[in-house]
């Protein structure tokens, strides 16, 4: 019942968006060309990662007027029913591109042996994984720098007082968390942090998105240990957030300019996956030749380091002698991580 209603909501949401006074020749309807996105599981409603995409879709809809469908499945093993049923599924004589994407990391272990369309009228999109796929559209939004830099930024004029930072991330196996995680604990030691502690929510694969109870019991037990809290956990960031509005802990943003969650979040990571998937589907759908495996990190823009409202630079210590090197930094990680 839940998922129905999410799935309502949501198309009424599209819906709204696509009738907000837009006439066809101000943004070039395309009437014959076709989305289906599977979204995450749960993901939905997060105010971060999984919301970023869904607002990605339904502006590249109202953009390029394309049809779309948007699927949540309870279980991300029903990704691959939706996908099979979309790819064997035949398009009308009428349909020009029918685009099938795959939206989160959790869906990597489809591409091994994943059936690819017959029809040359379809092609399948893949968010947030390294692999290359002969035939598929990948990529992933790298976050090692955004983090350096906020993990950086953290570490705070203190008169000599030792200070430490917590991480509260999801699982040690998400490749992008691995990201966050080391960008951020890497640029608070460079620093001058004297330490940065890491809290796993899960052991399990798929684990520790959905715990916003539990990252918020384990930050109140460690209120006073430390001076900068960071969480790198989906939905479960939100516990964090609200151990740092009520206790007035300092904290930064995962995904999105998350400042207005709690007066003490000063800065935020940002990944505009929005600005990702815009960019991508009009692409493709409009026939422009790109690599099948892109990789976007700090230069292409798609993530950074944002303050919050009214808080600025001069707030924080002068860490310019590693901004002018972020890119160089981030370059020699994901060469050592390849």
């Amino acid at each position: 019942m839940r998922q129905r209603s999410l799935y309502k909501f949501i198309i009424f949401s599209f819906f709204l968006l696509l009738f907000t006074g837009c006439r066809k020749e101000e943004i070039g309807f395309i009437h014959n060309y076709r989305v289906e996105v599977v979204l995450s599981p749960g993901g939905v409603g997060d105010q971060g990662y999984n919301d970023n995409i869904l607002r990605g879709v339904q502006e590249a809809a109202v953009r390029y007027g394309f049809t779309l469908a948007v699927h949540i499945p309870e279980e991300k093993e029903q990704g691959i029913q939706i996908y099979n049923d979309w790819l064997n599924a035949p398009l009308d004589d009428d349909c020009e591109r029918s685009l099938f994407v795959f939206s989160g990391g959790e869906y990597e272990y489809l591409l091994q042996g994943l059936s690819l369309p017959k029809d040359a009228r379809k092609d399948v999109l893949m968010f947030e994984t390294e692999k290359a796929v002969d035939g598929i559209y990948t990529f992933f939004v790298g976050c090692y720098a955004a983090s350096y830099l906020a993990g950086a930024t953290s570490v705070l004029d203190n008169n000599g007082e030792e200070q430490k930072a917590l991480v509260i991330a999801a699982n040690p196996h998400d490749k992008q968390v691995k990201r966050a995680v080391e960008g951020y604990r890497d640029g608070y030691l460079a620093a001058g942090g004297n330490g940065c502690d890491v809290h796993y929510l899960s052991q399990e694969p798929d684990g520790g998105y959905r715990m916003q109870d539990e990252a918020y019991r384990y930050c109140m037990e460690q209120q006073g240990n430390y001076m900068y809290y960071f969480a790198v956990a989906g939905g479960s960031n939100k516990g964090m957030y609200r151990f740092s509005r009520e206790t007035y802990n300092f904290a930064v943003g995962m995904d999105d300019d998350m400042g207005f969650l709690s007066s003490f979040i000063s800065m935020s990571v940002v990944k505009h996956m929005d600005w990702v998937i815009i960019n991508l589907i009009g692409d493709l759908l409009n026939n422009k030749k790109i690599p099948y495996h892109q990789v976007f990190t700090y230069e292409s823009g798609y993530e950074e380091m944002v303050f919050s409202k009214e808080v600025t630079e001069d707030w924080f210590l002068d860490i310019s002698h590693i901004k002018n090197r972020i890119v160089e930094i981030e370059q020699r990680y994901e060469e050592a991580n390849q």
